[in-house]
């Protein structure tokens, strides 16, 4: 199974130096931002697509996500899957009592331990492509997911991490197969594929940036 993960953004940026310029002079280095990062939820996105009958292709996406990054490089991010959008109130509902059960599964959460060195000397605007990896909890199980991104520096104290390709989530991974068929059944279709692809916009900022 792999997954968005996102987030395993290897950007817990080191914590040297305490004193001297602030996070959001251009001429600061990664590795000499100290303290934690957070995600700015305004900025960043994990979007889902369904592909039904074998050709009908919808996205989704999940607003409201939280998060932070520690400087020993420890990354967590939280999924709301009781705000799971789909642009249509009636699967919006389905989606969370059908598929999701967010009564008894509200959320869903990545988390990752991530080199601290590893972008280190990326300069305002450099990019640089890598493999993440993290353990995505969802609906009551675990599993180690993968993907494939983009890590951008796109300003003195802010770091994106979006995905270069789509991650395939497979609902049996999660024990999501009953709630899939739920909404086979309720939409009247002859069949919902059971692997998703996902992708993702994750940005975050340094705390102390100011």
């Amino acid at each position: 199974m792999r997954f968005l993960t996102s987030t395993s953004l290897s950007l817990t940026l080191l914590a040297l130096a305490s004193c001297g310029p602030t996070a959001s002079d251009p001429a600061v280095q990664l590795s000499d931002i100290s303290g934690d990062w957070s995600l700015d939820a305004s900025s960043s996105k994990i979007a889902f697509a369904s592909i039904k009958v074998g050709e009908l292709i919808e996205t989704h996406y999940f607003p409201g996500l939280s998060g932070s990054m520690s400087e020993s490089g420890e990354t967590v991010i939280d999924i709301p899957l009781d705000q799971v959008e789909t642009k249509i109130d009636l699967r919006n509902e389905r989606m969370r009592t059908m598929f999701f059960e967010t009564d008894a599964h509200p959320t869903a959460q990545i988390r990752a331990s991530v080199d601290p060195f590893a972008f280190a000397d990326l300069p305002i605007g450099g990019r640089v492509e890598a493999e993440l990896d993290a353990v995505l909890s969802l609906h009551g199980s675990d599993s180690t997911v993968f993907a494939d991104v983009f890590v951008t520096r796109i300003a003195a104290s802010r770091v994106e991490v979006a995905t270069s390709e789509p991650v395939v989530v497979h609902v049996a991974d999660h024990n999501l197969e009953a709630g899939l068929e739920a909404l086979r059944e309720v939409a009247g279709l002859t069949d919902i594929t059971p692997a998703v692809p996902v992708t993702f916009t994750l940005v975050f900022e340094a705390a102390n940036a100011g």
